[in-house]
């Protein structure tokens, strides 16, 4: 997986695995609070109840700078790549992307009712519908999708909605942008690596200022639940920051470094429905446990040392899994219905 510049075809590939990755965990830390709340309409009660401490404190910045929807925001850029990615395969083979893409998509519907029958925040149910709009787009130049996602994520903001409307139009936006990055080769490792070292550096010093402010205009000291003016602040960083993100990744690719760390967050990206999946599974047991032998709700530290865990529990499984299996089981299955054939299983 190491890489140079320019990054070779494969190392491309391998490096959006590697930001798959590195999203998937962080989706562990939006989520990581929440897996013991009954609702929706219960989360900002929640996190304004939760004991956060001294201990606690550092962990909660971190999540509402750089965590709270920038991951989800990464997630959606590389769900709007993987459409394009997807579909210029099938046509390059001469097959029906169009019959693929909405017979993949509307099998991740199914996937995410499944997933929201045993937990509310599941997110696969708001992608497979985004999905439904996407593929008509497939072939608008760059600069198009580009403004177009720009343009979406601003109409969040003057738009009424709940919060469950205001989830899907924040995923198309980055979506379409995705599908720009895409196009303009940034999202595949496909520019230099300085080019990804300057675009990293102007992006951060917008974003992070704007997103620690949202900290600052918080309700309190005591968790990311705060008022309508933070989230606003938070939303309006968060573009910048996943673009960030993305560059940051895209970097470390083509110069090639930190070789084993790359392995192994490609490993988990290549499964990231079915580590996404076990996510909900480990998160809602473990924090039960734990609630269940303290007698009382789990402070923001052991949150973190939850998240710790089920991070190192993906890291480790993923890469030995692959050695023997070509797909992950969520994966395997998904792709097995997508073509109505049993796919291969072992490696």
């Amino acid at each position: 997986m190491s890489g140079s510049t320019p990054v070779a075809q494969g190392s491309r590939i391998a490096a959006i695995d590697v930001l798959r990755g590195f999203a998937l965990l962080g989706i562990l830390g939006a989520n990581i609070t929440l897996f013991d709340v009954d609702g929706i309409g219960a989360v900002e009660q929640s996190l304004d109840d939760l004991v956060v401490g001294a201990a606690g404190a550092p962990f909660m910045a971190f999540l509402l700078v750089f965590v709270l929807n920038k991951m989800m925001a990464v997630f959606s850029m590389l769900f709007g790549a993987g459409v394009l990615l997807v579909t210029e395969r099938i046509e390059a083979r001469g097959g029906s992307a169009l019959r693929v893409h909405y017979v993949r998509n509307l099998l991740l519907l199914l996937f995410g009712l499944a997933h929201s029958a045993l937990w509310f925040g599941d997110i696969l149910l708001v992608y497979g519908t985004c999905a439904m709009v996407l593929y008509p787009l497939r072939r608008l130049p760059a600069r198009a999708l580009l403004g177009g996602g720009a343009a979406v994520w601003l109409l969040a903001f003057v738009v009424e909605s709940g919060a469950e409307e205001e989830y899907v139009v924040r995923a198309l936006a980055m979506m379409l942008v995705g599908m720009g990055l895409y196009r303009s080769r940034i999202i595949d490792a496909g520019r230099d690596a300085g080019w990804y070292r300057r675009a990293l550096s102007w992006s951060f010093a917008v974003g992070l200022p704007v997103c620690s402010a949202a900290w600052l205009f918080a309700d309190g000291s005591d968790g990311p639940g705060g008022d309508e003016l933070a989230a606003d602040f938070n939303n309006l960083g968060v573009p910048f920051v996943a673009f960030g993100y993305v560059c940051l990744v895209m970097w470390v690719c083509a110069e090639g470094h930190l070789p084993r760390v790359r392995a192994r967050l490609a490993a988990a990206g290549q499964l990231a429905l079915t580590n996404y999946l076990m996510q909900t599974v480990l998160g809602m047991a473990v924090i039960e446990a734990l609630n269940e032998v303290r007698g009382e709700r789990v402070t923001a530290f052991w949150m973190m040392l939850a998240m710790f865990g089920i991070w190192a529990v993906q890291v480790w499984w993923s890469a030995p899994w692959l050695r023997r299996f070509r797909f992950g089981p969520a994966e395997w299955a998904w792709r097995s219905a997508t073509y109505g054939r049993s796919q291969p299983f072992r490696a």
